[in-house]
């Protein structure tokens, strides 16, 4: 799918702002991941079939995830914790030192922190599409990001904006397209945030040059 033809299935009205990039220059929208982007996706099912079956990763990638944060509590068994509409799910590979190997998933020093593992209180969640926040941190973002802002991620429209304000000329010279709603557009046209149109967020993808007719 490239950027004249990418279709949000979502009923969220704001704009789809698509980029047309040579490879490297994805990793400039890194920062975003470990600000933390929505994705539309089915909510309901455990953490590990949300990995697998929504972000697509694969079980070795999933391994390679060392600490992970429901709503802000470290989870170990992946299969016990469930996604909800409004979830907040960070992934980080391993961190160093102490506080590292305590926040490990299932590590020797996981006991330390009983008290704020998360555990499912809820015997019923209702399955459906819903809204949940993604953050990526360190060594992971180069395996996640690329699939994750591929398929198409939500960004405040304030933030978005700011983002964009900062990148430098460099970035724009080498951009190879720039879209919104399918159409083409300059980097002129991204100033401000007056493209937004007044909607609180903005639909980012990013397409590799050779994924773009």
């Amino acid at each position: 799918m490239d950027c004249q033809e990418n279709r949000d299935a979502g009923d969220d009205a704001g704009p789809r702002l698509c980029f047309s990039l040579r490879g490297a220059l994805i990793t400039r929208f890194f920062p975003l991941l470990q600000q933390g982007v929505m994705v539309r996706t089915g909510v309901g099912c455990s953490v590990r079939l949300f990995l697998s079956e929504e972000l697509g990763l694969s079980d070795k990638t999933i391994e390679d995830i060392q600490s992970l944060f429901l709503d802000g509590r470290p989870v170990d068994d992946l299969e016990a914790a469930v996604i909800k509409d409004g979830s907040v799910l960070a992934l980080s590979a391993a961190m160093p030192g102490l506080v590292g190997a305590t926040l490990r998933r299932g590590g020797a020093y996981s006991s330390f922190r009983n008290t704020i593992t998360y555990r499912e209180t809820s015997d019923h969640c209702s399955s459906g599409e819903g809204l949940v926040q993604v953050k990526v941190f360190n060594l992971l973002m180069a395996g996640i990001g690329p699939g994750l802002l591929g398929r198409g991620v939500y960004v405040r429209s304030v933030d978005m904006a700011d983002f964009l304000g900062a990148l430098p000329q460099d970035f724009w010279a080498a951009c190879d397209g720039i879209f919104i709603n399918g159409k083409p557009v300059t980097p002129e046209v991204l100033k401000g945030n007056a493209w937004t149109g007044g909607h609180d967020r903005v639909m980012l993808s990013i397409k590799k040059q050779q994924e773009v007719a």
